[in-house]
């Protein structure tokens, strides 16, 4: 099956990631990198996790690559982009680098996306020096909570991951990051640890439901697969609009990262 990003690509899907930085991000890999070293971020998007990374590392070599061209062009064209980082496209499954090239790589949010996971955790291996490390961090949609609790938001979220995973993706990939890093070949696993984010503004969770769930019908099938009927689907959305107006609402979801040595 052909990996499609499933949340797609438009204005509150963006939005969403370029809400993202290496702070908030990337911090559990933070820790393992120095001045100097190669990195290789992988489905970087619109690069703003990437260009953290890269003052990180500054003045190591940073390459982010992702597959959608209009998320490199947004990373591209940001004039806060330092001398250090680039960015090109390419897919994980063949990275166009030569064996032992990068000296750690970094993955967000792309292993939930992808139908083998494995298979790209071996391709990263291969361009990995001898001794290098990598970080993944993918969310467990298990432990998704929101404040007011409302059946009809929790049925949508429940049809987001239906969409998500049959497309071949994995909305609980987080618990099994590490798992898949061994079965690729990392010897080591240094760290397998959970973290929580909350969002208090509802309406960047609520925008996101609302963007994917309307494009829907025409882009998955919901109907004629019998997953939810125009009606049902109606009336999620009204509720999703609603509730996202809330004031005094919260969301949060946990998310899993893994960090490996070659």
């Amino acid at each position: 099956m052909p990996d499609r990003y499933m949340p797609g690509y438009t204005p509150p899907i963006v939005s969403f990631m370029t809400r993202r930085s290496a702070e908030t991000h990337a911090a559990f890999f933070l820790p393992h990198l120095r001045p100097g070293l190669k990195l290789l971020d992988c489905g970087c998007g619109p690069g703003t996790i990437t260009r953290g990374l890269a003052a990180r590392v500054a003045p190591g070599e940073v390459v982010g690559v992702d597959l959608e061209t209009s998320q490199l062009e947004l990373a591209q064209q940001d004039s806060a982009n330092p001398p250090n980082l680039r960015f090109i496209q390419a897919g994980v499954y063949q990275l166009p680098f030569p064996d032992a090239y990068f000296d750690a790589a970094f993955s967000h949010a792309l292993f939930e996306h992808i139908a083998e996971p494995v298979r790209a955790a071996r391709e990263i291996h291969r361009v990995l020096k001898p001794g290098g490390i990598v970080g993944l961090c993918s969310p467990v949609w298990d432990t998704f909570v929101f404040r007011p609790h409302d059946p009809e938001v929790i049925a949508a979220a429940k049809l987001f991951r239906r969409i998500q995973e049959a497309l071949g993706g994995d909305t609980s990939i987080g618990i099994k990051l590490a798992g898949i890093l061994r079965e690729a070949g990392f010897p080591l696993i240094i760290s397998s640890t959970p973290r929580y984010e909350y969002m208090n503004d509802l309406s960047v969770m609520g925008s996101f439901l609302i963007d994917r769930l309307e494009r829907a019908p025409k882009q998955d099938d919901v109907f004629a697969r019998g997953w939810i009927d125009p009606a049902s689907l109606d009336r999620m959305l009204q509720t999703l609009r609603k509730w996202q107006m809330q004031t005094d609402g919260l969301c949060g979801i946990g998310w899993w990262s893994a960090v490996a040595q070659t």
